[in-house]
């Protein structure tokens, strides 16, 4: 009973009038149920749970929190049913065993995909109720600290998962120290020599730092006293990871980390942060690009507090962090002080449940788990810039954003017509990376589409998803466009009308043979290459037209498309290729003229794209094949340039006047002239080859006033 009392110690220094009644139960409950069962270090197997629910209440969590720490393994590891736990003691306790339950009994042959499964099921089940993931967080903490006992290629695993995600998880939530734990045994584990190499130096050092901490605190807390002010004031040595991430990031020794000790001021209001802010400038000298102000501008996670580093009189730099006693309790506690701490609490679990809605909202377009894992984890491992709206908005977003993810995180659409930025007042490109304080403007264009490229530019999972989602239907409208003209041209040789079958709807009732939902489902596997256009022609007829046709359905659609032959369609010359239907990308319309390269789609379509187009560089290198134009090519394809210009008047009519005089007609124009720095004009027109593009490009930017032409990608 003993080992128990701390647990209801520390649930009722949080919650005075907490029942430990109940929680005394649970208790007696989950050591009956598993008793005889050993750990793998060879204690009884209570001391994990009980160690859980310590950690638990030490976070402040409430009643049916501790009581579901206690029990969190008992239908998993014995004989117990959640109808048994419910009857006990509530659904609540229920909900959140079962909660628990269901994230360790997720199966997959690979462990990465097992991995990843759990850590979406994770998160979808803290959407319903964050207190799952706290307790979640206190069971790796505890199994983190009893790692020792488990073989090294599993101690490794589970460090590096813990690395991944449960540390970003816990300094996401706000938990402070339960991620500087987490942190340092990872660490451990990880990086063992390191680890222990600066654990000796530490050591070492330590009752030099003590004596230094003792002195500084001193002279703070008295400073402050002269200045009429009643703070606590304390000092630390930073956790061993932190420390070893400095040394890591500056490629510093240990002995020349000067900031790696921190002082904390805590006061009673915001008003007063800011004068001590003041008198600790007053006494010491700051360090410049060291100061922080995450009270005007607080972290994702609600985190409050001025930072500031200093030199102090014996010329160590030291690190001053100066809060309220309430934002310190969101520090230390975040999520979790919505439980420990209501009266005047800001941050409560509402605002956590916002930031988890975001991050499956964010994912929502994927269907792999391991991409969902993989994209998570660049969201959770960044840290945040702060950046501004024309409106004066904050908007929070991943260290290394550019103004195409700014784009998407104001709105899907926003982000999709992206057609150029301005980050305070100044025209940048789109890979521009954004810095803490900007103000940012997007511009947007009605014609503007998202590409390939795109995915090379933005850095968050919110945008590239968005990228990725729009391309997917991009490419099943490409597929479905395929589709018809080769079912059409199928069925026409079947003797069979398209719009005639569309209407009797033969193809809706086909689509459940080829295990699919209707028509539209169909015409687009055709388009992919998973169905064979004549295939599904012969499937159409009428039965007694059958027979005959078996004959002329020899060999496989993509078959068809090797044979060593050359073919002549719309000024392209197919090397390989029989009777094909010949499609140029839209994301960079090749002309006559440039080197161009040939991607046999998989509805034996040839996509025809310019050579060094990055969205061809995606594509798969069994399927490109080589084409080239025709000495007699003379389509014209659509061609957009972007041309930047000083707003100085009759700038337009200079521009028209220069395609009039190269006998170019232009097809639209639009031209924005908000900047007072300049005009952006776009420019659509049909041309027939490159060499007459290239002439226009050139006129173009010798003409007075242009700063910058730009081919654009439809």
């Amino acid at each position: 009973m003993a080992e128990i009392e701390h647990v209801l110690q520390s649930f009722t220094f949080h919650h005075a009038d907490g029942n430990t009644d109940m929680v005394l139960e649970a208790y007696k409950y989950a050591l009956e149920k598993h008793e005889g069962q050993k750990r793998r270090s060879g204690e009884p197997y209570i001391v994990h749970p009980m160690s859980v629910a310590k950690i638990a209440a030490d976070m402040g969590l409430c009643e049916p929190s501790i009581c579901a720490a206690l029990l969190h393994d008992v239908i998993e590891d014995t004989d117990t049913t959640r109808e048994e736990i419910k009857e006990k003691f509530g659904e609540d306790v229920a909900l959140l065993v079962e909660g628990l339950t269901k994230l360790d009994n997720v199966h997959f042959v690979h462990k990465e995909e097992r991995q990843a499964e759990s850590f979406r099921k994770m998160l979808i089940a803290t959407v319903d109720d964050i207190r799952i993931l706290l307790i979640k967080l206190a069971d790796r903490l505890h199994n983190m600290s009893t790692l020792s006992a488990l073989p090294p290629e599993k101690q490794e695993r589970i460090a590096q998962e813990t690395r991944d995600i449960y540390t970003p998880i816990a300094g996401r939530l706000g938990l402070a120290w339960l991620k500087a734990d987490l942190d340092d045994l990872s660490f451990k584990y990880l990086e063992p020599e390191e680890y222990n190499r600066l654990a000796k130096e530490v050591k070492m050092t330590r009752r030099e730092r003590i004596v230094f901490i003792n002195r500084v605190k001193n002279q703070l807390q008295r400073l402050l006293v002269e200045r009429g002010f009643d703070a606590d004031v304390s000092g630390r040595l930073k956790n061993l990871h932190s420390i070893h991430m400095k040394m890591q990031r500056k490629d510093l020794a240990f002995e020349k980390i000067h900031d790696a000790i921190a002082f904390r001021v805590l006061c009673e209001s915001i008003e007063q942060c800011y004068a001590i802010f003041g008198i600790v400038h007053s006494k010491w000298i700051p360090v410049p690009g060291y100061i922080k102000d995450y009270i005007a501008m607080p972290k994702a996670n609600h985190y409050q507090s001025l930072h500031t580093t200093v030199v102090g009189d014996g010329g160590e730099r030291m690190e001053i962090q100066i809060r309220t006693k309430e934002m310190h309790q969101i520090a230390e506690y975040g999520i979790a002080a919505h439980w420990a701490y209501k009266e005047g609490q800001k941050n409560t679990e509402k605002d956590v449940y916002l930031w988890l809605r975001e991050i499956l909202e964010n994912q929502s377009d994927l269907d792999d788990s391991r991409e969902f894992f993989d994209s998570v984890k660049v969201d959770l491992l960044h840290e945040d810039v702060f950046v501004f709206t024309p409106a004066g908005e904050i908007k929070t977003l991943s260290n290394g954003a550019t103004p195409l993810d700014f784009a998407y995180a104001i709105h899907t659409e926003v982000g999709n017509h992206c057609r150029g930025a301005r980050v305070n007042g100044v025209m940048v490109p789109f890979d521009t990376e954004l810095r803490s304080g900007d103000h940012i403007e997007i511009i947007t264009a009605n014609e503007q589409r998202p590409s390939l490229a795109w995915l090379d530019i933005a850095k968050t999972s919110r945008a590239r998803n968005k990228i990725k989602a729009y391309l997917r239907t991009e490419q099943r409208e490409q597929s479905l466009q395929v589709g018809k003209s080769l079912l059409e041209k199928a069925l026409r040789r079947s003797g069979i009308s398209y719009n005639k079958m569309l209407k009797s709807r033969a193809l809706d009732s086909l689509a459940p043979r080829y295990k699919l939902s209707g028509a539209n489902d169909v015409i687009a596997a055709i388009g992919y290459g998973k169905l064979d256009e004549n295939s599904v022609a012969y499937d159409l007829m009428p039965d007694d037209a059958k027979e005959t046709a078996k004959s002329h359905i020899k060999e496989s659609a993509f078959e068809k498309l090797l044979r060593k032959v050359k073919w002549q369609d719309d000024g392209i010359i197919i090397d390989g290729v029989d009777n094909m239907l010949v499609h140029f990308a839209k994301c960079c319309n090749p002309l006559p003229g440039e080197p161009v390269i040939g991607y046999i789609s998989r509805g034996r379509g040839i996509i025809v794209h310019r050579q060094g187009c990055q969205q061809a560089a995606y594509l798969e290198k069994d399927r490109q094949t080589k084409v080239l134009w025709s000495q007699n090519a003379t389509n014209k394809r659509p061609v957009k340039l972007q041309i930047i210009s000083g707003d100085r008047p009759g700038i337009l009519a200079t521009l028209s006047n220069t395609f009039m005089n190269k006998q170019i007609n232009i097809a639209s124009v639009h031209c924005d002239t908000s900047d007072p720095g300049g005009a952006v004009s776009t420019f659509t027109f049909p041309i027939d080859n490159v060499t007459k593009l290239n002439e226009l490009i050139r006129t173009l930017k010798q003409t007075k006033g242009v700063y910058e032409v730009n081919r654009l990608q439809s």
